[in-house]
Order: structure tokens, then C-alpha cells, then sequence
């Protein structure tokens, strides 16, 4: 009968290919929409109160100086502290230095739900305005 020559390799090459690329589109979708948004200092500075301003550098250094407006919450007490963030207005958010610590606070934030995120081009670092 038609069932009788039963051979495995037949049925796993499509069943490998289906998982596949299931699994590449899964994937696409969940990260087309986690880009964050660098802006160059100007531009930071002409959009940050649209927002919630966010330093994620340590205490001490935000105590020192920081942009006027900003709040603290340090990168490792960030996620803990979501509650005390609004959702439903942007994120502009800066560190020390562009790194790419930066970019990914910013992803973990937009899986949350927080959008859009904005990132200062050159952290604090190259910020030439006013300091409090």
C-alpha cells in the first residue's frame, strides 16, 4: 500500500524548515519596533521636556552634576523602579558616555512598553549646555 515504504528523513526536512522559519519571524517582529532614537545634543536639548528626562548614571556622579529636569534612577535600579515612570510620555535618556549600555536600558525599557525612547548622542559627556 501507499504507507508502506515509511522513511523519517522525508518528513524532517520540512518539519526543520517550518521551525525555522517560524523562528526568524517570530524574531523579526519582536525586535522591529525596539530601536532607540539617538538625538545630537541640540536636538536632546530642544525635545527633552516633551518627556520624562532620565539620568542612568550612579548617584554620586548625578549629585555632582546633572542636566537640569533630570531624574536618577542608576541603570541596575532602573527596571526596579518602573512604577515611578510614566508610560504614555517619551523617554529621553542619558549616561555617561553613547555606549552601549545606554541602547540597552533603552530596549529592555521598550519591551515594557515604554516608547519612544530617545538616547543623547555622546552622553553626558558631550553635553555643552548649562549644568546644574
Amino acid at each position: 500500500m501507499f504507507l508502506t515504504e515509511f522513511n523519517i528523513s522525508d518528513y524532517l526536512i520540512p518539519i526543520a524548515l517550518g521551525i525555522t522559519i517560524g523562528l526568524v519571524i517570530a524574531f523579526w517582529r519582536n525586535s522591529r519596533g525596539l530601536k532607540v532614537t539617538y538625538l545630537s545634543p541640540e536636538d536632546f536639548r530642544a525635545n527633552m521636556r516633551k518627556g520624562q528626562l532620565i539620568d542612568i548614571r550612579s548617584k554620586d556622579d548625578f549629585t555632582k552634576e546633572r542636566i537640569n529636569g533630570s531624574r536618577n534612577f542608576p541603570k541596575k535600579e532602573l527596571l526596579a523602579n518602573l512604577h515611578q515612570i510614566r508610560p504614555d510620555q517619551p523617554l529621553f535618556l542619558y549616561g555617561d558616555k553613547d555606549k552601549g549600555q545606554i541602547v540597552a536600558v533603552g530596549r529592555k525599557l521598550m519591551k515594557k512598553g515604554f516608547r519612544p525612547v530617545y538616547v543623547l548622542t555622546g552622553g553626558f559627556a558631550e553635553w555643552p549646555y548649562p549644568k546644574k
